[in-house]
């Protein structure tokens, strides 16, 4: 399921799109358990479910597609990379399993997935090692997917140090202040550079229109790439002046992209508008996030609310927005062939997407409403309701992949 050497790996998309559910389903379960800031290992089984099954997962597989379509370079030592993926889903599943239930499955399942991930890792800087072999702006591209791949690298060093601090292994008692700056590498350096680089070149399908100002994007990436290093070195040592002056950094390389995608949406020429609504509700929601994170900085005890809003929120909006266009390219593709060019609106149900959609926003602000104010029931209708979103996308990807087969070419 993984080594056939599809544009991206199904497998990989369906796992990410099964963490997604059972990230509901567990809120469910986690909400009803009483006090979540009290329940310290299933929230971190949820944490890494969305961090890593949902969005990780997916992102790597992407990335198969996304390194040599955007900057002209095959892969070196692909098998070897889409292998991996079977092994870092492994490696997830067991550390959730290990957060949730058993312990003692901490420091190896941490040990698998950053195994798997150096594998991925070696074959990507392989790949992205031969830039000085394309044009300048394919150089830049790569030059820029590195970058977010060095802060995956960070991200999953720092994770097994903590999964060791965890499990009882002796570390250096500086350890003890990695936890915000891990998560911070990984949802802002690995998860949010990634997506403010990829969704330059993938809102072209989704609007028919294209990010037309390089400088804009630099200047994006820039700011977010600095805010990030000098946030998460504050949040470390921790010296508050450092971690306001970063985070002040990335909101202002965060705000000046959601106002450029904003524009490149209000344009859209594109007539299938449910990839576009999640765009904009990302978009929202990042905002949200940052003020929420503005909080957290000043004291106010928004940390639940604002990790929630930024996973799910942010990231995971965006990426519901590329499964309702790329997604059902993919499941399109896989039956038809590699040059199938069908539009994912005639595959798709518009009542089930918008059903989805809105779903979705109802439930990310009924579960952030119910954070921020430790009303739990709250957290437990909302998760109700993105289960419910979630039953409804499902069934129109399955209904997305029976209009495909039914008429796949024998």
């Amino acid at each position: 399921m993984f080594a056939r050497r599809h544009w991206i790996p199904p497998g990989a998309l369906v796992l990410g799109q099964l963490a997604h559910g059972f990230a509901w389903a567990f809120a469910i379960w986690i909400a009803t358990c009483g006090s979540i800031a009290a329940i310290t290992f299933p929230a971190l089984a949820w944490v890494h479910v969305v961090a890593l099954g949902w969005f990780t997962l997916v992102a790597l597989a992407i990335l198969l597609h996304v390194v040599p379509t955007f900057t002209d370079l095959p892969w070196r030592a692909e098998g070897a990379a889409r292998w991996s993926l079977a092994a870092f889903a492994l490696g997830v599943a067991l550390l959730v399993a290990a957060f949730a239930a058993w312990p003692r499955l901490l420091l190896p399942a941490a040990s698998l997935l950053v195994a798997a991930l150096l594998t991925y890792l070696a074959a990507a800087f392989a790949t992205l090692a031969r830039l000085g072999r394309v044009e300048r702006t394919e150089r830049a591209i790569a030059r820029a997917l590195a970058i977010t791949l060095i802060a995956l690298l960070l991200t999953a060093l720092a994770g097994i140090a903590l999964a060791a601090m965890l499990a009882g292994v002796r570390v250096p008692a500086w350890f003890a202040s990695l936890p915000a700056a891990h998560a911070h590498l990984g949802m802002f350096g690995w998860l949010s550079l990634l997506i403010f680089g990829v969704s330059t070149r993938t809102v072209r399908p989704l609007t028919g229109n294209r990010a037309r100002s390089p400088l804009v994007h630099i200047l994006v990436g820039t700011l977010c790439a600095i805010g990030t290093i000098v946030l998460v070195v504050g949040l470390a040592m921790p010296i508050a002046a450092l971690a306001w002056g970063g985070a002040a950094l990335f909101a202002a390389g965060a705000v000046l992209y959601a106002l450029q995608m904003g524009l490149l949406l209000r344009r859209a020429a594109v007539t299938h508008r449910p990839p576009q609504a999640f765009m904009a509700a990302s978009l929202g929601w990042l905002l949200v996030a940052l003020a929420l994170g503005a909080g957290v900085l000043d004291g106010k005890a928004w940390q639940l609310a604002y990790g929630f809003v930024l996973l799910v929120g942010w990231i995971g909006q965006m990426v519901n927005a590329h499964i309702h266009h790329i997604g059902v390219r993919l499941i399109a593709t896989v039956y038809r062939g590699e040059d199938d060019e069908t539009p994912p609106q005639t595959l798709l149900l518009a009542p089930l997407s918008w059903t989805a959609f809105l779903a979705f926003q109802i439930a990310i602000a009924t579960v952030a409403c119910g954070l921020v104010l430790m009303l739990f029931p709250f957290v437990a209708i909302g998760a109700c309701i993105g289960v419910l979103g979630w039953l409804a996308m499902m069934a129109n990807l399955l209904r997305a992949r029976n209009a495909t087969q039914s008429t796949s070419p024998a």
